[in-house]
């Protein structure tokens, strides 16, 4: 399944569009909780290609695409609603999200949306602006279940799976800047933490 594992190791001396074919290769391999835990690690603007990619799949799971949807607060569309562009760019999540679903896209929802996808007062707020606008004066539809994303089972990945500890995927989202442990998971890692602990102590004892 990982057949990138030896490539990894040379990730850090590539380029970012290098890193990136090599994430999403592994990706479309691998289960949807991988795939809900990349996007909770990435940024707008920073991993807009990335995010597009993921949103464009069919398999894509409908947590991920709440947690794109919610990504950028979706409740400022409302405020000077415009039609949607025919083809949404990479960072329009808001357009893009809307326009597959209605191609049939995100049906599969094996997935929970957690409250780091979606906030709790974030939704509220697109709930609160959607109810005051007249039915039909928008110029898009938002779809009721992403006013009210329930269901799905929280996502689970073994060890071999989550990017802080698996050596064939931290140097990965390491080089695209994905939220990841800044030391590689081993050795150095455990130094690092060992220096920390002793720091915090050293720190402890000089103020008592």
């Amino acid at each position: 399944m990982f057949e990138l594992t030896a490539d990894a190791a040379r990730v850090t001396r590539t380029n970012a569009a290098s890193a990136l074919a090599h994430l999403l290769r592994i990706l479309k391999s691998s289960p949807q909780d991988l795939w809900l835990d990349t996007i909770r690690r990435a940024s707008p603007g920073i991993h807009d290609a990335l995010i597009f990619w993921m949103l464009e799949q069919t398999e894509c799971d409908f947590a991920i695409a709440v947690h794109a949807f919610y990504l950028i607060d979706p409740s400022q569309y409302l405020d000077t609603p415009r039609p949607l562009p025919q083809r949404p760019n990479p960072g329009q999540y808001f357009a893009q999200v809307l326009m597959n679903w209605d191609k049939g896209y995100y049906r599969i929802h094996n997935l929970t949306v957690e409250q780091q996808d979606a906030h709790p007062r974030t939704i509220a707020r697109l709930n609160q602006k959607s109810l005051v606008r007249p039915k039909g004066t928008l110029p898009f539809v938002i779809p009721d279940r992403f006013l009210n994303p329930t269901g799905g089972q929280p996502a689970t990945l073994p060890h071999y799976l989550s990017p802080d500890d698996a050596t064939h995927l931290w140097p990965i989202y390491a080089a695209l800047q994905l939220r990841v442990p800044s030391q590689p998971p081993g050795l150095q890692r455990k130094i690092a933490k060992a220096r920390q602990a002793i720091e915090r102590l050293s720190f402890r004892s000089r103020r008592s």
